[in-house]
């Protein structure tokens, strides 16, 4: 009977082991969440947990001011790139971070990218893993008010972009820098140099179409010239229409259009018009009317 009893005390015990040690997964509060953007070469990804408002008092209540905040919830926020990059101004090397804020009642918030980013929150945050700390403005919008807690990442040109965070009435952007234009004209350099001659003028003229869609006409111009020195083709002259056309020399860019348009009918090989044709005319058109 003694052995019995502590047979079924000993199963007890087990049977309480094993309850304690089980885990319930179920959804969170805070869902995982995510998200990417690619800034000239660079790509931006960032990785969070989204908590809701839930009608609590969001700053200086749940998020206090004056510490250090994993700006989400659960794991520390984290912060990837994949370049080099400048934020606010300051350099930050390739890599991925931990993302800190310290949130204040007056003047401008901490942005803080650590170097330590696999841990809890900001529980074991130590400020001598900081990798860069920058000041940023703190904007509240008076209508939007965002109940979940949300980042994006917004390209504005091919070097330029921002990191946006909004929860509840907050707006706080983070300006972020590329080296996009220092690598892509080492890209045409070098790809021109150990191009084939028969293959060079294709690369002047993607050169000259690249350095006229970011805003560069006097750079794209000398590239499309020398594009249509080495063969003369549809492709080249509508680049070099377009790009007098941004210099507002609409003359001379009606004069490159017809020249186009005429390489094309000369070769029947040379498809290019054709298959712009539409936008060509739409362009062409503008032009005739302000030149």
């Amino acid at each position: 009977m003694r052995t019995n009893t502590l047979c079924l005390l000993a199963l007890l015990l087990l049977s309480s082991t094993f309850i304690t040690a089980q885990e319930l997964n179920l959804p969170r509060k805070s869902p995982r969440a995510g998200t990417s953007y690619t800034i000239g070469y660079t790509e931006v990804s960032i990785q969070y947990s989204s908590p809701a408002v839930q009608e609590r008092e969001i700053w200086g209540g749940l998020v206090p001011y004056g510490e250090v905040w994993r700006a989400g919830a659960n794991e520390a926020t984290t912060i990837g790139f994949n370049t080099d990059v400048e934020i606010e101004g300051q350099t930050l090397p390739a890599g991925k971070y931990a993302f800190f804020i310290i949130p204040r009642e007056a003047g401008k918030w901490t942005a803080i990218f650590s170097k330590t980013w696999g841990q809890w929150g900001a529980d074991n945050y130590n400020q001598a893993d900081d990798a860069l700390r920058v000041e940023v403005d703190a904007q509240f919008s008076k209508k939007i008010n965002e109940e979940r807690l949300r980042y994006e990442v917004i390209g504005q040109n091919v070097e330029n972009g921002y990191i946006l965070l909004s929860w509840e009435k907050l707006r706080l952007y983070l300006r972020v820098k590329t080296t996009a234009m220092q690598q892509a004209v080492l890209e045409i350099t070098t790809a021109l140099a150990a191009a084939p001659e028969g293959q060079k003028w294709r690369l002047n003229a993607e050169a000259a179409d690249f350095l006229l869609w970011v805003g560069q006409p006097g750079p794209a111009l000398q590239y499309a010239q020398e594009s249509i020195r080495q063969k003369s083709t549809s492709r080249n002259h509508w680049v070099w229409a377009r790009i007098l056309a941004a210099q507002e020399d609409y003359a001379g860019a009606l004069e490159a259009a017809k020249k186009a348009e005429k390489l094309a009918r000369d070769n029947p090989e040379d498809d290019f018009y054709e298959n712009q044709r539409e936008e060509i005319e739409r362009l062409v058109k503008e032009w005739k009317g302000r030149g």
